[in-house]
């Protein structure tokens, strides 16, 4: 009954409000996937006349290419994340419209962090703000799912799990980003680590109360 007074048949919906969702969802794909492709616009071309040189142009460059590919994962999973979910939605309102900016604003923000953690000698403060703007980030996006389903944002046939739980996955991850400033001062760059397994944690813990992949 919980899940059933969360949703709404997709007939309940006015023409206007489905089409307002379906734009808020376009206009969310084409912010994202600009912003995956800013990544790689700075990315440092190695220079060499040799295989060697060429090696050991990439090797100097290494911490730009591998700030390069932890962002590009970070944006791919909150893409995944928005998608999976945003695919329920049958009314925009406008306090889901401002929620989602904000979470659109760390999403074009993430190139400059990027640029911040691709330095050599990467710092705490450095690390810091990176792992404070995807906690942001992701809290926004349990916010989002709280107010579709206190707003009664989806469609019939929307998983039960997800209207219910859906926010969990959310603010597992969210905590485990928080929980990787501290342990930077005693493990340095290995605290990426911990965001490398963010994902993998936030899965096992929403498969033990029984929400899937396929609900979120």
């Amino acid at each position: 009954m919980a899940e059933a007074s969360a949703q709404q048949s997709e007939d309940e919906f006015a023409p206007t409000e489905r089409g307002a969702a379906e734009r808020l969802t376009f206009f969310s794909d084409a912010v994202v996937a600009i912003a995956i492709t800013l990544l790689a616009i700075e990315l440092p071309v190695p220079q060499g006349a040799t295989a060697a040189e060429l090696a050991a142009g990439f090797l100097a460059n290494r911490g730009e290419y591998l700030a390069f590919l932890i962002s590009f994962a970070v944006i791919a999973r909150h893409w995944i994340s928005h998608h999976r979910v945003f695919r329920y939605v049958g009314r925009a309102t406008l306090p889901l419209t401002w929620l989602n900016m904000l979470w659109l604003l760390i999403i074009v923000l993430t190139p400059f962090f990027t640029r911040l953690i691709s330095e050599e000698h990467i710092d705490f403060a450095r690390f810091a703000v990176y792992a404070l703007a995807e906690t942001v980030q992701i809290g926004t996006f349990a916010v989002i799912l709280a107010v579709l389903s206190r707003s009664r944002g989806y469609i019939v046939g929307t998983p039960g799990q997800l209207v219910r739980y859906g926010w969990v996955p959310s603010a597992v991850t969210g905590f485990a980003f928080l929980v990787s400033i501290p342990l930077f001062p005693l493990l340095g760059v290995w605290s990426f680590a911990v965001w490398a397994v963010v994902p993998f944690l936030g899965d096992r813990i929403t498969a033990a109360m029984g929400i899937t992949g396929d609900d979120i």
